[in-house]
């Protein structure tokens, strides 16, 4: 899950990568510890057989300064306080993905993907790199989740914890598992059932609906900012995949940038496939995200 600053890129496994796992528990709790106890599984069962760790963070590695750098005191930085970002195993396979369907050298497109599952993050691409994205130095950060909030105000945190409503746990429980989709709508995480809510005319759902588009809008339009255009659009993931009323709405939003989408394509449960119109100025696809093939073909390199 998390490479931190000194891993940016795939390794082979040695005793001085373990031990970096072990120090980045702090980072990522739920997943760290997780990935080393099966490394170590691995070793006890099959020996001395090359492992290789494929770090989530690691392709936004190389993200500027100036995306990765909180605005808070310089000694956040010097203690490792900064944008990592996640979902980077599925945004470097969407982009070399799009690369393929649209037969484009990788480095000459400016790629958003969005990777829209329980959780998301978007990810600026230029040159065949990340250059921003919307997680940051927690997956918490960003668009609103299936459960998680995603940005906001950190005042409200503040005030929060001055009025002693919220122990740490409780507001580190409320962000992360009592938020987004599920906090909005008091419904359900999935958007599925959102979606099914809204149809019988629910408007806690609508309102969870109208404000997940909303942030999706808002931060395609920052990645834009930071790759000075567009040449391709990209969802991915559970929603990005299957919800084609998400796709429209985002997409609806940015029609003064010449983007159109093909109304059949996209509620004819597209896979790896173009659903832009001939004439629209930028392509849009969606693309079945293969994290565990990304995962192989990074061990291929290195083995």
């Amino acid at each position: 899950m998390h490479g931190g600053k000194d891993y940016r890129e795939s390794v082979v496994i040695t005793q001085e990568v373990k031990t970096a796992i072990a120090k980045l528990v702090n980072l990522a709790p739920a997943h760290n510890p997780v990935n080393l106890t099966g490394i170590e599984a691995v070793e006890n069962i099959l020996g001395e057989v090359k492992q290789v760790a494929v770090f989530d963070t690691a392709f936004h590695g190389n993200i500027p300064d100036a995306a990765a750098i909180y605005p808070g005191p310089f000694e956040w930085v010097e203690q490792d306080i900064i944008r990592y970002g996640f979902h980077g195993i599925s945004h470097q396979y969407c982009a070399e993905r799009t690369a393929d369907i649209l037969g484009k050298d990788l480095p000459s497109l400016r790629i958003i993907t969005c990777h829209l599952g329980n959780g998301c993050s978007l990810a600026a691409i230029k040159n065949g790199h990340s250059v921003d994205t919307t997680m940051g130095f927690t997956p918490l950060d960003g668009l609103m989740m299936g459960s998680r909030s995603g940005s906001v105000d950190p005042g409200i945190l503040i005030y929060l914890l001055q009025q002693d409503i919220y122990t740490v746990e409780q507001l580190n429980n409320l962000l992360n598992k009592a938020s987004g989709l599920s906090g909005i709508s008091g419904i359900s995480s999935d958007m599925r059932q959102i979606k099914a809510a809204i149809s019988q005319g629910n408007q806690r759902a609508q309102l969870a609906f109208d404000i997940y588009v909303h942030r999706l809008c808002s931060s395609i339009g920052a990645m834009l900012a930071s790759l000075g255009g567009l040449d391709a659009l990209i969802f991915t993931a559970g929603i990005g995949e299957n919800a084609p009323e998400i796709r429209q709405a985002a997409c609806e939003a940015f029609e003064f940038l010449g983007i159109q989408i093909d109304a059949v394509k996209n509620t004819s449960k597209p896979v790896d496939e173009d659903i832009s119109t001939s004439d629209s100025a930028i392509k849009v696809l969606v693309i079945h995200t293969q994290e565990d093939w990304q995962i192989a073909r990074e061990c291929y390199k290195l083995l």
